[in-house]
């Protein structure tokens, strides 16, 4: 089974680390000429008279590889949601601009790591679209970036099931550990099997704290399973 177009990165919560888990994942697929995508930052911060994403900026610096701002469409100021920063930086986000681009680079890749920004229903325009709208537009499965941590069930399966009731499809779950922790109780662990469980879908990775990259082998297994 080949590679999807694209892979849709939502997380459960604020700080969960999307950016971290797509950077990973960047580092895996530029290998099989995936690429990355942002379509919208912001917290954008100028830098020599430009705006500058945290995130590509981010990426680009662990993959040693320069600043490529063809990573993003929108790159707004204000550290908020979407449609305020939008807002307040007086500039019209317009769906139609971010399928273009999007379609553009699909030509130059095989695929995609297309990182969200927030969670499922994180606003881009004010009452007229949203983060779910965006994944529709893009069809492509999502993968769930979640915390490997105690209160990860109820985030993880309010997700997943307003993902599943949208006709969206997943991919898998990520599991992320976001504290340092010893997992002396299984507690990490039952916690992972229960979503699983609940979610019918299995297919999954785990990061440990401060894991520098995913086995190759390991990713392209998680990207090729079947989509539920």
């Amino acid at each position: 089974m080949s590679l999807n177009k694209g892979y849709f990165i939502i997380g459960t919560d604020t700080g969960i680390g999307k950016t971290y888990v797509s950077t990973l994942l960047y580092q895996g697929v530029k290998k099989v000429n995936g690429g990355y995508y942002k379509p919208i930052q912001s917290g954008a911060f100028e830098m020599l008279g430009k705006l500058v994403s945290p995130d590509v900026e981010f990426l680009c610096e662990y993959n040693k590889i320069p600043y490529d701002t063809d990573m993003t469409t929108y790159l707004l100021r204000a550290e908020v949601s979407p449609h305020l920063a939008a807002e307040l930086d007086n500039v019209e986000v317009k769906p139609d601009k971010i399928k273009k681009h999007w379609e553009k680079l699909n030509k130059k890749y095989d695929t995609l790591i297309v990182e969200g920004a927030g969670g499922l229903f994180v606003p881009i325009v004010r009452g007229k679209y949203y983060m779910y709208d965006l994944v529709k537009m893009l069809d492509i499965p999502v993968i769930i970036v979640t915390g490997n941590r105690v209160g990860s069930i109820n985030h993880t399966m309010l997700t997943v099931n307003a993902l599943q009731n949208m006709g969206i499809k997943i991919q898998g779950f990520i599991f992320n550990t976001v504290e340092r922790s010893y997992d002396r109780t299984g507690y990490e662990e039952d916690n992972r099997n229960i979503i699983m469980q609940m979610s019918g879908i299995e297919n999954h990775l785990l990061l440990k704290y401060g894991q520098e990259t995913i086995d190759q082998m390991d990713l392209l297994k998680f990207l090729k399973g079947d989509a539920k």
